[in-house]
């Protein structure tokens, strides 16, 4: 029946995989529709009455609609508005006898995806182009509501923080442990992994929550200022001290300080930031009384700090002290699970902040930022959503064309593939060199024993070495 009515062989080996719906009143064209769609390999439900298939939209997720425009009891508009009451992502295609044109443009108008004129020519190829990009974009749209409901159940868990990496959700179970507890801790990782957030999210599980949260790059302080923005100053203390001023220890009294890059505070300070751990209390400049203050220290480093011990550019005792409890924060890199969830936060943040509109990340295009490295990790994730927001342009998708031509340009060697087949296939071809290489290292290349120890057929077990290209020989002992 198919190869029929498709004489085209680049259609007939093409395969657009999504679910339909066909809406129709006339059974013929149920029928003849569904052999020729599931044959494509679609998954394929039909109704002949309106009423009934709005049903079977409320109860089974759909990639596309294919209306007739007339029926009995109900118009194709009239159904379309009543399944965007409560379905907002699933496609619709009218298909409209002559005559009744300017009523399909009126349902494009009201959401419809397009319109098809019967009688429909399956053998047009434009036909098939129509269907394809009607299912993709309803699971696109299908896919970013999924992401943000996971979004809002991440940040509901720990506020701030998106992730479903296995690695990180470890973290944040610790660092709800540790919160509790009035301890340094040391937080290491890569610029731009979030230091700050986990930081945050330390001092709001923990029972000053209520009190004051300063975060510092030491990094971004003159080494001239930085004991009088730690400890403050008396009026008259040096020139330009024309006032009296609490420093940083002091306006965070009962809170949490963080300090970030750690490694930058010169010795002389690193001195009497360690005295001020030790005793809990400060001294202005300029004044000779001590003020006892309570704060908790959270510090964090992407250097290795050892390393500066050992060259002499960091207190021993110092880094010992602050070394509490170390959380290292993994890289963008190692939890690429993470980025499409990342990703399409910030294209929402994004409309949030500018009243915008941007509907989401193409497949193709969030396929180029899973395999790329991220050197500069989340930061570098979301300047580069925010870029691509830009250039977009309202009610349209990211796609390729619209990320930063750097990440595009990159030679970052592409390490996740999103065919199943392609990734099944790379994944068994690994797993296969490495077994038939345990397997013949056991018995010296012997072909016969490690059949036996296999549990396999010899024959077999040659046709594995010969396709994965293992030589037996390299095997036998000399």
């Amino acid at each position: 029946m198919r190869n029929e009515l498709i004489k085209d062989e680049s259609i007939k080996e093409s395969k657009y995989k999504g679910s339909i719906l066909i809406v129709d009143d006339e059974e013929d064209i149920l029928d003849t529709f569904s052999i020729i769609l599931e044959d494509e390999g679609f998954q394929v439900d039909t109704s002949s009455n309106p009423e009934e298939a709005l049903k079977k939209l409320k109860e089974k997720s759909y990639d596309l609609v294919l209306s007739d425009m007339r029926m009995p009891g109900m118009t194709g508009e009239k159904f379309l508005e009543e399944m965007r009451k409560f379905n907002s992502f699933t496609s619709f295609i009218v298909m409209t006898a002559y005559g009744t044109i300017e009523n399909a443009v009126a349902c494009m108008k009201k959401g419809a995806f397009h319109y098809l004129s019967k009688p429909i020519d399956f053998n047009d190829p434009s036909i098939w182009n129509l269907i394809k990009e009607a299912v993709e974009k309803a699971k696109i749209l299908k896919e970013n509501i999924k992401l943000k409901e996971e979004i809002k159940l991440l940040r509901s868990n720990v506020d701030f923080i998106i992730t479903k990496n296995q690695e990180m959700i470890e973290i944040l179970n610790f660092i709800k442990k540790i919160a509790q507890l009035d301890i340094t801790v040391l937080i290491t990782g890569e610029s731009g992994v979030g230091k700050e957030l986990f930081a945050k999210a330390i001092h709001r599980l923990s029972p000053r929550k209520d009190k004051p949260f300063i975060a510092i790059n030491c990094a971004n302080i003159s080494p001239e200022i930085m004991e009088a923005e730690f400890f403050g100053y008396r009026k008259g203390a040096f020139t330009g001290a024309t006032e009296n001023r609490k420093g940083i220890f002091e306006l965070a009294n009962g809170g949490t300080v963080f300090l970030d890059e750690i490694g930058e505070i010169p010795l002389d300070i690193q001195s009497k930031f360690l005295r001020f751990l030790q005793e809990k209390e400060i001294r202005r400049i300029g004044e000779d009384r001590s003020i006892k203050v309570d704060v908790r220290i959270i510090t964090a480093t992407n250097k290795n700090l050892k390393k500066l011990v050992q060259e002499g550019k960091f207190r021993e005792d110092l880094y010992y002290r602050i070394e509490g409890i170390k959380i290292r924060i993994p890289p963008l890199r190692e939890r690429k699970e993470d980025i499409p969830l990342l990703a399409n936060y910030f294209v929402q943040k994004f409309n949030e902040k500018y009243n915008a509109s941007v509907k989401g990340i193409t497949p193709e295009a969030m396929e180029v930022l899973i395999n790329y490295q991220w050197e500069g990790n989340v930061r570098q994730l979301e300047n580069t959503i925010y870029k691509a927001c830009i250039v977009t342009g309202n009610n349209e998708y990211i796609d390729v064309e619209h990320i930063d031509k750097d990440i595009l340009s990159s030679e970052t060697k592409k390490d996740f593939i999103f065919d199943y087949n392609k990734a099944k296939e790379k994944q068994m071809k690994k797993f296969m060199r490495s077994y038939l290489t345990i397997l013949l290292s056991l018995t010296d290349g012997n072909i016969s024993k490690a059949a036996r120890l296999a549990n396999i057929e010899r024959q077999s077990l040659q046709k594995l070495i010969k396709k994965y290209q293992i030589n037996p020989e390299e095997f036998r002992k000399r």
